[in-house]
């Protein structure tokens, strides 16, 4: 397959945000439109046949797809095709349709709607004239009759049908108005036999929007309706609603990267949006071509670039081309449908389909960004040392790793007892020193220069201080002051010893905060599978540099160690292993005010752990779970935004073998870079870097016994995309 990334589509640093030169190219753009092994011709154009204008709609079966569109541009409707396999193969029924249909005109549109009523299922296929006709199918599709039509004046017939929260459905679509254009919206209260008199929703001055396409926020509280602005001399229109349609706010200028013509899309399964149209972004290297964006539903609100766009589909008659049918098979592929020349020659347009699944553009985009910024310079490397090893009595266990204030890099060993320090990014290592105190877990305290060690011995809570990067330190009692629960002192202290290392906030009104991730074990305070259900995540914080600290309140139950990082725009991510959960799936959980709270629990579909059942005794399918590493990439490493590092040894619900790192460049969303650290013996892990890129890995291990020793290995972005492990 032929597949390439337009580097010219970068002229700005990928940071995300608007683009500050009206109209400049603000995001890489990924090419898969010569790949032809992805495309499904629906229907071929010849000499004399132009196929033009599809929609498509999948069935909840997940397979059976159909596809209306009209013959000649803005043409008569007529043809339709159904596939039984998910758009594979497609079967021709435009014999089994009204004789009428084909007396409909321009774009046919394809919706399934419900009677809230009723419960009748219904699908429908609306044309634009005369009076925006339709055809109406009651069983699925196998048998259509022609309805009355609905008598509304139009240029086009519905480009969008959204269901609202009280189970009618709202259409919308646009119409002239003297030399301009305006948009409405009318709803069905009924599955689509009857419906309100329609009103405009848009109307702008200077502008001519049209084509609307309307889908929901995350939270399913806002509505976004983005449209194609048919003056061409600037960006795409979008609105949004939070009262389900009654009103809209004012049209506004979409992201450069959005604008285009008959926006179709839909949201992949990390939450992301994929949005086709044809491309008329001005100076965009693919103006004129059926493409894709992928982003966020807040990029499109807060108009900031989004992640990158798609090549699609290579049109051979200029801007002819990119109205969408966009489908999500349960297998994560996506089928983008347009109409569109296809090859040089004396063809005319064919409706084709491309198929792709998200990964494998994000995997492009990991490649991409591994040669921007300073990661752009790097030679591959790998290099690895054992630090610490085990004897008789004085275990290697317990592994922490940061990038001191100077650029030394840190290795902790024995639960914050012992120190190892390079001064050569981890080429040469000093040897092993005792530290006099034996702590939980370590800060790099970035407002104060500090390094600091949290601990707890036989006087209570301590924090220990460094003020020259480790080489001697200061201890004295701190407190910690429980959480709503009453929980994190006393009987009940707070654990962070097998946390990932803790971070100093850098955003939002919390800037400053030292943060880190933490855990409660009452009644037992142990890993025995009787406290499992009692245990839970938490985190713990100090706004005072250390001298006092905070426990968070809880998280989930039947968790243990967990790891956090704060990403771009202030939150915070969190992830968290799980001793109850038989999927073996790593929790994940957010936070919006600076670790007070964490919310929208949710299981990750990529990051995973073993369930090697150690404390195992009740029950039939073991589970148990390992602390994992996770940082995120300083700033300038790549030109990407968010760039999270995640370590765990690789066998899903297994022993504890093969460490291994996964990647994502979009903050956790989609993790498409993996590669095996180590095939042997692996467990407990943690992650640093430093500001040119250099990632270092410390974790346990051992060469014919776990834990005999802990290491620590050594490499960089250009060395992890050289692996096919992935």
């Amino acid at each position: 397959m032929t597949t390439k990334t337009s580097l010219l589509t970068l002229l700005l640093p990928f940071t995300l945000i608007a683009s500050t030169i009206a109209d400049e190219p603000n995001l890489p753009t990924h090419d898969i439109s010569q790949d032809r092994d992805r495309h499904i011709i629906i229907a071929q154009g010849t000499e004399s046949v132009y196929q033009g204008h599809p929609t498509t709609l999948l069935l909840p079966d997940n397979k059976t797809m159909f596809c209306v569109w009209s013959i000649g541009h803005g043409g008569h409707a007529g043809p339709m095709a159904v596939s039984r396999n998910g758009g594979m193969t497609w079967i021709r029924m435009d014999k089994q349709l009204p004789e009428g249909f084909v007396k409909h005109g321009n774009c046919p549109s394809i919706y399934r709607m419900i009677d809230k009523g009723s419960g009748q299922v219904r699908i429908w296929v609306f044309s634009a004239w005369p009076d925006m006709p339709s055809i109406m199918s009651e069983d699925g599709g196998k048998t259509w009759r022609e309805m009355p039509p609905l008598g509304f004046r139009c240029v086009m017939t519905f480009s969008s049908v959204i269901r609202l929260n009280n189970g009618s459905y709202t259409g919308f679509y646009h119409r002239k108005k003297g030399e301009t254009l305006e948009v409405l919206s009318t709803t069905t209260d009924d599955g689509g036999l009857t419906w309100t008199e329609p009103k405009v929703i848009a109307d702008v001055e200077g502008e001519k929007p049209c084509e609307p396409f309307v889908f929901r926020s995350p939270n399913n509280k806002e509505l976004c309706c983005l449209m194609r602005e048919n003056t061409h001399d600037g960006r795409s229109l979008m609105m949004f609603s939070q009262d389900e349609g009654k009103s809209w706010s004012d049209p506004v200028d979409t992201p450069w990267g959005l604008t285009g013509d008959r926006h179709m899309g839909l949201y992949t399964p990390d939450g992301r949006m994929i949005i086709a149209f044809r491309d008329k972004a001005i100076n965009s290297p693919t103006l004129g071509h059926f493409v894709a964006w992928v982003g966020s539903y807040d990029d499109i609100k807060k108009k900031q670039a989004g992640e990158y766009r798609i090549k699609l589909l290579h049109s051979y008659a200029g801007h002819d081309c990119g109205y969408p049918g966009m489908e999500l098979l349960a297998d994560g592929t996506i089928i983008a449908t347009t109409y569109i020349k296809y090859k040089a020659g004396s063809a005319k347009h064919s409706v084709v389909s491309t198929r792709f699944n998200i990964k494998e553009i994000d995997r492009m985009q990991a490649d991409y960004l591994a040669n921007t910024g300073k990661s752009k310079e790097q030679q591959a490397q790998f290099m690895t040392e054992s630090l610490f090893q085990s004897t008789e009595d004085n275990s290697a266990r317990g592994p922490h790793i940061v990038v001191a204030n100077n650029g030394d890099i840190l290795a902790f060993g024995r639960w914050c007892s012992t120190l190892r320090r390079s001064k050569d990014q981890g080429k040469t290592w000093s040897p092993e020193r005792q530290l006099g105190f034996s702590g939980q877990n370590v800060f790099n305290d970035e407002i104060s220069k500090e390094l600091i060690v949290f601990g707890k011995n036989e006087n209570g809570f301590f924090v220990a201080r460094s003020q020259d990067n480790g080489y001697t330190w200061n201890q004295r009692p701190t407190s910690v002051n429980p959480n709503t629960m009453g929980h994190g002192v006393d009987q009940v202290p707070i654990d962070i010893r097998a946390m990932e290392t803790g971070i100093t906030l850098r955003l939002g009104s919390h800037a400053g905060r030292l943060l880190i991730a933490g855990r409660v074990q009452p009644p037992g305070g142990n890993n025995n599978q009787e406290n499992w259900a009692y245990n839970y995540n938490t985190a713990l914080y100090s706004d005072d540099r250390g001298n006092s600290w905070q426990v968070a309140n809880g998280i989930m139950t039947g968790t243990g160690e967990a790891a956090l990082v704060e990403l771009s725009d202030g939150r915070i991510y969190y992830n968290s292993r799980s001793h109850m959960s038989v999927d073996h799936k790593r929790r994940i959980a957010w936070s919006y005010d600076g670790g007070n709270r964490f919310v929208d629990w949710s299981v990750s579909d990529e990051l995973y752990e073993i369930g090697e059942p150690h404390y195992f005794k009740y029950g039939k399918m073991p589970s148990y779970g390992c602390r994992a590493g996770l940082i995120r990439l300083p700033d300038g490493v790549t030109e990407a935004r968010d760039v999270l590092l995640f370590s765990t040894p690789d066998w899903k619900g297994g022993w504890r073998y093969q460490m291994t790192i996964w990647v994502s460049f979009n903050g956790g969303k989609t993790w498409p870079v993996k590669r095996m650290i180590d095939p042997g013996l692996s467990a407990y892990s943690s992650l640093a870097a430093d500001t040119v890129g250099n990632i270092y890995l410390l974790y346990e291990g051992g060469v014919d016994k776990l834990y005999d020793e802990t290491s620590v290995a050594v490499f960089n972005l250009k060395w992890l995309l050289e692996g096919a492990d992935y």
